[in-house]
Formats: C-alpha cells, structure tokens, sequence
C-alpha cells in the first residue's frame, strides 16, 4: 500500500496554552535520545526499501488482500451493523493490534493519544484508524466526553500508558453516566481496590478463593500456630531486609524436633518481624483474563519465566482448568462491575496422588490494564469480537448473535490470513508467475528485515532498543505504522525532548 498523505482529519481539542508541559531530561537519556536517533538514520535506507516494496506489491494486487475481501463481504452484509470503538494509545502496539482486527472485523475505528507530542504516532498513521485525535492529558475527560458524542462511540477500550488506572475507572463512569458508550475497564470503586494488592487479596479471601499466605510474624509462637493450622504446606521464612545477607529457612523441616530447634534460633520480635510465606513448588505464573459484564471472555496462562515446554505440557492444561473455574467464581461476584483487563499472579503447588496429579491455584496478586496483560501481545484471531459482547443483545432492533456470528463465521474464513498479516514469506495460491514473483518479494522483504534487526542487535546490546522494533507490528498491507514510528515519531519527539523541547510526560503508574 502506498504511503498515505497527510489529509487524514486531526482534530486537536484544546487551547495552544494547554498543549504542552516542560520537561528535563538526564544525561542518560540524552545519551539514548542520541543513540536512536543515529540508529534511525542507518537504517533509514532499509527500512525505506522495505517500505516501498511493500507498497508496490500491495498497489500491483500481487497479494490476494482477503482482510479487505472479508471487511468488504461483512459491509455488504444485510444484518451486520458496524460498530464504532474508541481506542485510547493508538500509538501502543496493543492499540495498534486491537485497531487492526476491529477494522477488519468489519467496524470503524477512531484513535487517540493521550498528552501532545511534535510528530503524531506511527498508531495513527494506520490504514485501521478511520480518525485520529490527539487530546491533553489535563482535559482528559472532557476530550472524550467530545469525542464519543461527536463520532457515535460505541464501545471505548484504554490502551493509553500516559493515563493511570484510576483516571480510566473515573472517565468510565463519567462517560457511561452521560452517554451510550460501553467501556472496557473496570469502575473507580474496582480499580482503586485492584491497584493494591492486600486490599485484593483480603476481598478475594472474603469470598473464599485460595489466597497465597503471606504473614508478617512478631514472635515465635506465630510462627508455630501458622504451622500446625496447616500442615500439609510448605512455607518459607526471611528477614524482611533484601540483599545477600537476608537470611531464609525452609518450614516445616522433616521432623517436629527439627523444626522448633530451626525457629527457636530465629530472632523474632515486634521490633524485628518476619516475613513467612507460602511456597509454591512449581511456581509463579500469571493469568491475562478479560472480563465483560461479569464474565470470563478469555483467559490465558502464561508462566513468569520462559519455559521451551510449556505450551504442550500437561501442567498448562491442568493449570488452565483450574484458574478457570476460580476466575469464573471471582467474576460472578463482581458482576456487571467486571468488564476489563486483568493480569492475576498465581502461585502454582501441586499434590501427587496414586494414579493423579492435583495442581492447587493461589491467587497472590493482580495488575490491572492493558498494559499489563500479554492478551494484545499474542491475540487470538477472534479477540476484537469478545468485546462486543458489553454491547445489549439487541441493537438497531436485530439480535445482536445474528451481528455476532456473521461476525465470527466471516472471521473465520480468514482465519489463518490474519496469522500471515505480520509474517514474511508466506505463500498463496496463484498463478505461477504471480506466485514466483511474490516469493521472490516476500524472500527480499525478510531479508531486509533480517538485516535491519541484525544491525540493532550489532549496535546495541540494549534490550529496550531490540523490542522497539519487534513492537513496531510490521504488517505488508499496512506498514506505514511500523516506518512512521522509527523513523519519524520516535526520532523527531526524542529529538525535540533533547533540546529542550515542550511536551506532556508519562503517566507514573
């Protein structure tokens, strides 16, 4: 697809003497600032080549583009009714993502960045994005407020990381009070008990979930009645002070002679607690769950550290079930309350029996937002339709499962086309000299891309700098995104910031 000119309607919602804030930078961000932008100019040749060759081999149809076939098939369906969504951080890659799948799943899709910055975000240069605002974080609410009157918003999803928690729980239930929009985040009242994690645990221990034990002791005897009210766990104890000198001792020890001898030796008062917790022998791992009106729409399992196994392992299975069914109990409570991301860190033990293994579930803590959650980061292909599920069952007077499975049934023709959208070298069924064109195309395009990865992995060791690429989301049919962002807006607002430049700062959440 040809690079897309600068006609695209911005709509910019408050006075020039609101727009920006100063901000200082360190010395170790001037270094960084300095470093991207020398890293962008060198690959700028490449990354350029990438792009025009994708825009050539779009404008020429040698790709057969069945994203938009199907988008144009669901348009020209008599009961389908195109929904508009609302997405805060279109300058995200998960708001990128979701951007994506909702535009060709068929709806219009409207994108915002929160806080002014020079160069507007790769995000909003998306084929996706219908219409683009930039909005000031200190008129937040009012901005969208104006936005989701003005454009018909439907359902609205927060992917901003310039916006806390909070603000999004507070915008929700103004916007919901004053308009039909539905929003994809929890309440004020939910999202200031989920931001701490003893306040979540005490009220997921209220409604008798499995709650991973953590006690600040004072005495010895605490030690031991914590011990003896549950023997058939394991627990371990430490200083509360971090650091090589912090000493741990593993309870209960074999025998009960053992284990009074271990504590008796811990030097334990109300001027020097410590810390007992539960232990989990096969560890920490999270759950990405996304609610919707009480309701558990998906759910995946990931553990905390990389495991090449993992993903045909029993463990994930007998894992899932369970947090399943916890997750399912934790959402009837809230009802209609839930609707939102929710990363909850479990702790996984598991008991062996004659002829089974019982994996136990304890909930030990939660992040909340998109943010947090791995769900964008790897989505199923039919992700953007579980959202429209806060929207009522009927709507237009059409059951909305009539809306909803053309939806789907569409979706899943092209099921395995989405999958191809972010990949290279992917071959279809053509003629034989299209075919043999577009593979040698699709071989040019990964190597320059391979390239392009091996130069940043050459010239910096940097973590950060190798995931700016991988979170670029390079799509063939749509790449200017993926170019703006590394060689425009990332460069141009770094650059400005360097010299002493005016813009709105990051969100501290």
């Amino acid at each position: 697809m040809a690079p897309r000119s600068s006609n695209r309607p911005v709509r910019a919602l408050k006075s020039a003497s609101d727009r920006m804030f100063h901000s200082r930078i360190t010395l170790s961000e001037l270094f960084r600032v300095i470093f991207y932008f020398s890293v962008s100019l060198f690959l700028l040749p490449i990354n350029t080549s990438i792009l025009i060759a994708a825009a050539v081999l779009d404008r020429a149809h040698l790709y057969p583009n069945q994203d938009r076939r199907r988008r144009k098939h669901l348009l020209r369906t008599p009961y389908f009714y195109p929904k508009t969504i609302l997405i805060t951080g279109i300058g995200t890659a998960r708001g990128l993502v979701l951007a994506r799948q909702f535009h060709y799943g068929g709806h219009r899709v409207i994108g915002v960045d929160v806080g002014v910055l020079p160069a507007r975000s790769g995000g909003s240069m998306s084929n996706a994005v219908s219409c683009y605002y930039p909005v000031s974080k200190k008129q937040y609410i009012c901005s969208l407020l104006d936005i989701i009157n003005r454009e018909k918003v439907d359902v609205w999803i927060p992917c901003s990381d310039r916006v806390v928690p909070l603000e999004d729980g507070m915008a929700k239930s103004i916007i919901e009070s004053r308009t039909s929009c539905k929003c994809i985040h929890f309440n004020a009242d939910y999202t200031s008990l989920l931001s701490q994690d003893e306040n979540f645990l005490q009220h997921v221990s209220e409604r008798g979930l499995p709650v991973f034990e953590r006690h600040h002791v004072l005495s010895r005897d605490s030690v031991h009645r914590i011990l003896n009210h549950s023997p058939n766990k394991t627990y371990v104890i430490q200083t509360p002070t971090k650091g090589l000198s912090r000493n741990t001792v593993m309870l209960p020890r074999r025998t009960p002679s053992q284990t009074y001898s271990d504590v008796s030796e811990l030097q334990i008062s109300k001027d020097h607690p410590w810390v007992l917790k539960q232990r989990a022998c096969l560890g920490k791992y999270w759950a990405d769950v996304l609610f919707v009106h009480g309701r558990v729409q998906v759910l995946k399992i990931r553990p905390s550290r990389y495991k090449a196994d993992w993903h045909n392992s029993s463990l994930k299975n007998g894992v899932h079930e369970v947090t399943r069914h916890i997750m399912d109990k934790f959402a009837e409570k809230g009802a209609s309350r839930m609707s939102g991301h929710l990363s909850v860190k479990l702790m996984v033990d598991e008991e062996i029996g004659n002829n089974s293994v019982c994996y136990t579930v304890y909930i030990a803590g939660c992040k909340q937002g998109t943010a947090a959650s791995s769900l964008l980061a790897d989505p199923p292909p039919d992700l953007y339709s579980r959202y429209l599920e806060i929207l009522p069952v009927t709507t237009n007077g059409v059951n909305g499962d009539i809306d909803i499975l053309n939806d789907r049934s569409s979706y899943k023709q092209g099921f395995s086309l989405i999958s191809r959208d972010y990949l290279f070298g992917q071959r279809q069924k053509q003629s034989t000299l299209i075919a043999a064109i577009t593979s040698k195309a699709n071989r040019e395009l990964e190597r320059l891309s391979n390239l392009a990865t091996v130069v940043i992995s050459l010239l910096s060791q940097q973590s950060d700098l190798v995931e700016l690429w991988k979170q670029s989301l390079f799509s063939r049919i749509d790449p200017l995104p993926w170019w703006w962002n590394l060689h425009i807006s990332r460069p141009l607002n770094g650059l400005v910031l360097m010299l002493g430049g005016a813009t709105e700062a990051h969100a501290k959440n």
